[in-house]
Formats: C-alpha cells, sequence, structure tokens
C-alpha cells in the first residue's frame, strides 16, 4: 500500500536528502544522473560540473521538463519534481549557493578525474518546480491466518 506525502513531508525529504537522479531527454533518447542538488522551500539548485562535450549538458539544451527524483529506504519515501531547469545568471548565483551548502551532499568536486580543473566548467542551475509529488511505500503485512 501507498500514501500519499503532503507538502511538508516532501519538503522536509527535499531538505534532508542532499543527492537524487535527475532525468533529461532529447524526445528520442532518456539521460538519468546522479546529482546533488540545494532545496530552499521553493526551487532546486544544481551545481553543474562539465566539460565543453557533456551528454548533460547538451540534454539540458533539449529538455523542455525534467524530472528530479529522491528517495529514502527507511522509511520508504520517495518525491518526484518535474519543471524547466534553467541557467542562473551570472551574478545570481548566492540563493544556489546557499541552498547548495545547506543541504547538498557532494561526494567529489572533481568528477572527471583524468580532467585538470582548467578543463571543466561550474555553472549553476535551478529547476523550478511545475510538479511535486511523494509517496510513501507502506511494509506489507499479511492478516493473521483465520483460526
Amino acid at each position: 500500500m501507498t500514501t500519499e506525502l503532503s507538502q511538508e513531508e516532501t519538503d522536509l525529504l527535499l531538505r534532508d536528502l542532499g543527492i537524487g537522479v535527475l532525468a533529461l531527454t532529447n524526445g528520442s533518447e532518456a539521460y538519468s544522473i546522479p546529482e546533488s542538488f540545494g532545496y530552499d522551500g521553493e526551487t532546486l539548485y544544481f551545481q553543474f560540473v562539465h566539460t565543453p562535450d557533456s551528454k548533460k549538458m547538451a540534454l539540458l539544451e533539449t529538455t523542455e521538463t525534467a524530472t528530479f527524483t529522491v528517495y529514502d529506504e527507511q522509511p520508504t519515501q520517495s518525491v518526484l519534481v518535474q519543471g524547466p531547469v534553467e541557467p542562473i545568471p551570472e551574478g545570481n548565483e548566492s540563493k544556489a549557493t546557499t541552498a547548495i551548502a545547506e543541504n547538498a551532499s557532494i561526494p567529489t568536486v572533481n568528477v572527471y578525474p583524468d580532467t585538470t580543473p582548467d578543463e571543466f566548467t561550474i555553472d549553476y542551475y535551478r529547476l523550478r518546480p511545475t510538479a511535486i509529488t511523494g509517496r510513501q511505500f507502506n511494509v506489507f503485512t499479511p492478516a493473521p491466518a483465520d483460526q
């Protein structure tokens, strides 16, 4: 049995979990990648580290509505966030950096170990939700056998 999470519960899960999976598309191919993120109660923020030939950055250009999924196993819950992903204009990154610092889970800054820092770029993006849904999956407990 599943139950729908309230807005407060989805907000809590988005604030507590600093990593999820971002799904992008070009209309014929889907591409999903793990991403750390920040959340300020309204918007998801990302710090994308990329090289010039990044598939992620190419698909950001063709994806009208992205889906971002966060989930936890104890208890089993998930939140889906849908909406456009857009670059944050230069000079306006402070909300993004604050949200990312507060709850992102960044395993490493250099996701390209064979690449020197001058070969990759860091850009800030945001996902403005058009839909947020959350579910909790309850453990199935069979009814006791009739005696």
